[in-house]
């Protein structure tokens, strides 16, 4: 079986040394391709599926993953990952080793295939969420060089900043047909249970296999709210309900506002609203551990 490796430019020397080594170790015959600042990975991924590859391994962030994923949704060829971004969330959602010799492993040892639900927003294919309010505004405003410097955390500074800050503003939001409107600092429409955790740990079970995605939708009034929040979900989670509104998405979603503003998905900035985001079930096949 042929794999195809296509790695992200912004995979360090390093982490491309030791992915050819360890690749280099497997009986799996397999070609790299490395990728530039600009290329179209997704392209270059459909371009190549005619030519026999088995699987296609994304190396890199949840972005690479996103782009590898647009190629392979609503086809049999399984993904694989091997993380090498800030976050890696689609891999810690499947359970997928962040180091890449146990990364290479699993792919070239005892694995399966999980199908997973994916979301298409502006024709592209995203796998974790997207979202209007503070979550876009941290992720447009967290500098390249401060994710390179400090990892995840360096997220949680300009999420703060964000939050002290933030205003509530009125937004139009239609689920499956119907429109609702709410005073809203922040809509977070997630596929990946672990981020959705993070905004409200009192939320729904979040699986990226389920055949739907949830939108949270969040009306607090002040920042102070926010430290208040996450005392109030263990002492008094009928108020927390009042400022948190949990929805289930079958089909669609979309979020109107007043005047445009940033739109993210899977940790990219990707236009301004209005924005659709569309529901695909089991679209995609992935190689994760296997079950003990």
């Amino acid at each position: 079986m042929k794999t195809l490796i296509i790695v992200a430019p912004t995979v360090d020397a390093l982490t491309r040394e030791t992915l050819r080594r360890c690749f280099a170790a497997t009986p799996l015959a397999f070609e790299v391709v490395e990728t530039l600042p600009g290329d179209p990975i997704a392209e270059i991924v459909q371009g190549r599926l005619g030519e026999g590859f088995g699987r296609v391994v994304a190396v890199g962030g949840d972005g690479t993953v996103a782009a590898v994923a647009h190629a392979l949704a609503g086809g049999d060829v399984p993904l694989g990952i091997v993380p090498a971004g800030t976050g890696n969330m689609v891999a810690r959602e499947l359970g997928i080793p962040l180091a890449v010799e146990e990364a290479v492993a699993l792919l070239a040892g005892p694995s399966q295939t999980r199908r997973i639900d994916a979301m298409r927003i502006n024709g592209r294919i995203f796998l974790l969420n997207a979202g209007v309010g503070i979550n876009a505004e941290t992720i447009d405003q967290t500098s390249r060089l401060g994710k390179s410097l400090f990892g995840r955390s360096a997220y949680f500074g300009t999420a703060v900043w964000h939050v002290l800050k933030a205003k509530p503003q009125r937004l139009e939001v239609t689920i499956d047909g119907v429109t609702r409107t709410f005073q809203a600092t922040d809509v977070a429409i997630s596929n990946c249970g672990i981020l959705a955790k993070a905004l409200n740990p009192n939320g729904p079970d979040i699986r990226a296999d389920d055949g739907q995605i949830d939108v949270c939708i969040l009306c607090m009034k002040s920042p102070l709210e926010y430290p208040w929040y996450y005392f109030l979900r263990w002492i008094a989670p009928k108020r927390v309900n009042k400022i948190i509104h949990e929805i289930v998405v079958r089909k669609s979603v979309t979020v109107r506002s007043g005047v445009p503003i940033s739109v993210q998905a899977d940790g990219d900035i990707i236009g301004t609203t209005p924005v659709t985001v569309e529901v695909l079930p089991t679209a995609l096949s992935v190689l994760v551990p296997d079950k003990e």
